[in-house]
């Protein structure tokens, strides 16, 4: 490095002396070579103004003169380079010196600096101040007492041999991580989940709380149990030697009411999902052996018993069937039923039928024996499939009574005298005719038409036609069946289906109606369709109007007689795509 040194004798200045000055200051200003744009001094924010100051800017050392009336935020002071020329002697004026300035603005112009070819550097100005050389330059490689910003980045880790005090918060956007020998524990989140973790030589364990949900308990990752706002969930089993829900009790080997009361309840499944009754459920009693002894089965109501059943109560009534009504009401149901291994039912006893008050004993595919030991004595009566056995079989009395006042053989007529004196079921009605009763008497009698009086009458392959004669009388016929003539209905009008114009755009014409639907594409100027030859032109001139979101129009016309649809005007709404409708008449 070259110091200027001027002894007595006057020195001659050379352009020498000169550069060495310059590359002293630029050797400095390499100190701040990898920094950030900062400000050097001054350029501190005061309500709308910016004080001047020195700013360091893309390499260079520049003095910047203050700013006023400033409105919003931030503002960004950047480069702003230019060239100074200076005569010299061999003729003229060239680049003598490069300026390198800078100025404030709203945002940083995206066009090339004419001195550095490239888009200027800034520095960001906000309503509390910009960065400053402390913290770009010496916070870049020391950790400062008061950042100028409230806060510092360092970039690497930073160890500290002692123990450390904050008064303040202590902030980690990532974790953690406190250890003790083999024993680390981790505090962190992933996203809105804050988890405790601790790991030690066989177990790991963690704790953590997750938003909407709870606390949530894990070892080795598997979810143990979790605690939420209204319940408690345990994904794994839950050991206790005692334990009191509600009123009951649970220790031991024994489930117990544990309210001090003289009687109190205890109820399984009384209700269900959530502590409500919409939904059905099953209890089962097992054997130990993945067995089921009892089970209560809720959508049938029904109670399965799966072994002997052994009834020891020492009343009369040891086992009560309750109907659902009283014993003066037919409604009675209730019975005791036999099935097989398929739940088809072999055998009742009890009250089956919701018709009537009888009690059954009912065996539709065995037979049943009731057997004493003398005599089985079944009394008032006795029916046979509903019938006294009194009113089906004839007593000795009655028989002897009926026999008495059966007719002798001299008191009846022979075959011969009978086929003589009755008709036979075999003969038909011809018996009848004689000469004193013709078929027109036997007709009469039974109220009968015979095939002279059927010309009276309309034939069915005649199809109205021998009913009609006169127009008179076809007239009649339409009237009594509403029925039209040939001439008094419209025959139906002609349709030519939907043809396809253009694009998603069709036209149909049914009759003296034409109707034209679907979507098309505006255009600015000229023709937008035109209706095909099978299609007819309206008679008179219609007019179609768009209205679009942005308050354009596009307005189209299709003149009397002519079969071109034109664009009569468009306010910047043309190449937009739009439903279309045009109906008219022929």
């Amino acid at each position: 490095m070259k110091e200027f040194s001027a002894q007595t004798g006057g020195r001659y200045t050379y352009a020498d002396d000169l550069e060495n000055l310059q590359e002293l200051a630029l050797a400095f200003a390499e100190l701040f070579d990898d920094c950030d744009n900062f400000i050097v001094s001054g350029c501190e924010v005061m309500g709308s103004a910016i004080s001047a100051g020195y700013v360091f800017l893309n390499g260079k050392l520049r003095s910047f003169s203050g700013a006023t009336g400033l409105t919003s935020w931030p503002q960004y002071i950047y480069e702003l380079n230019t060239t100074e020329s200076v005569p010299y002697e061999s003729g003229g004026a060239k680049v003598g010196r490069n300026i390198y300035g800078c100025t404030i603005g709203k945002s940083v112009p995206v066009t090339a600096d004419p001195l550095t070819g490239k888009v200027p550097t800034s520095l960001a100005i906000t309503s509390t101040g910009g960065l400053r050389m402390k913290d770009a330059f010496i916070g870049k490689y020391a950790l400062l007492l008061d950042p100028a910003n409230g806060s510092q980045i360092v970039n690497s880790l930073v160890n500290f041999a002692k123990d450390i005090q904050t008064n303040g918060d202590l902030t980690a956007n990532k974790s953690v991580t406190i250890k003790n020998g083999a024993v680390s524990t981790r505090i962190s989140y992933s996203g809105s989940t804050f988890s405790i973790s601790s790991t030690g030589n066989s177990n790991t364990y963690q704790i953590s709380v997750v938003d909407g949900v709870g606390i949530r308990f894990y070892c080795n990752n598997a979810l143990i149990a979790t605690i939420g706002h209204s319940s408690i969930t345990f994904n794994k089993p839950l050991s206790s030697s005692q334990g009191t829900f509600g009123g009951l009790v649970l220790t031991g080997n024994h489930l117990y009411q544990g309210t001090a009361n003289g009687t109190a309840d205890a109820y399984i499944n009384y209700y269900s999902y959530n502590g409500g009754i919409t939904q059905f459920r099953n209890t089962h009693i097992g054997n130990g052996k993945g067995k089921s002894i009892i089970s209560v089965t809720g959508s049938s109501n029904t109670v399965g018993i799966f072994g002997a059943t052994t009834i020891a109560s020492g009343v009369a009534d040891g086992l009560v069937l309750k109907a659902n009504a009283l014993k003066t009401n037919n409604a009675l149901t209730n019975a005791i039923a036999w099935t097989d291994s398929a739940n088809a039912t072999m055998a009742r006893i009890g009250f089956i039928s919701s018709e009537d008050n009888e009690f059954n004993i009912n065996s539709a595919s065995n037979n049943i024996r009731i057997m004493g030991a003398t005599y089985v004595n079944i009394g008032p009566v006795i029916k046979e499939n509903g019938v006294f056995l009194s009113e089906r079989y004839a007593m000795i009395t009655t028989m002897n009574t009926a026999l008495d006042k059966k007719a002798n053989t001299s008191d009846v007529y022979s075959t011969k005298q009978a086929d003589a004196k009755f008709a036979k079921l075999a003969g038909g009605l011809s018996q009848f005719v004689s000469a004193i009763v013709s078929k027109s008497d036997c007709r009469s009698h039974i109220g009968a038409v015979g095939t002279d009086d059927l010309s009276k009458y309309a034939k069915l392959d005649q199809f109205l036609a021998d009913m009609a004669g006169s127009e008179a009388n076809k007239k009649k016929i339409r009237d009594n069946i509403g029925a039209a003539s040939a001439g008094d209905y419209e025959p139906k009008m002609a349709d030519s289906g939907w043809k396809l114009i253009k694009g998603s755009l069709y036209v149909r014409q049914i009759g003296n109606i034409v109707c034209i639907q679907g979507s098309t594409k505006t255009i600015h100027s000229g023709t937008v369709f035109t209706i095909p030859n099978t299609i007819a032109a309206p008679s008179h001139a219609v007019k179609h109007t768009i209205g679009f979101a942005n308050n354009r129009t596009w307005v189209c016309k299709i003149a009397a007689g002519q079969r071109a649809c034109q664009v009569v005007y468009c306010d910047a709404s043309c190449n937009r795509s739009t439903e279309f409708s045009i109906t008219y008449m022929v």
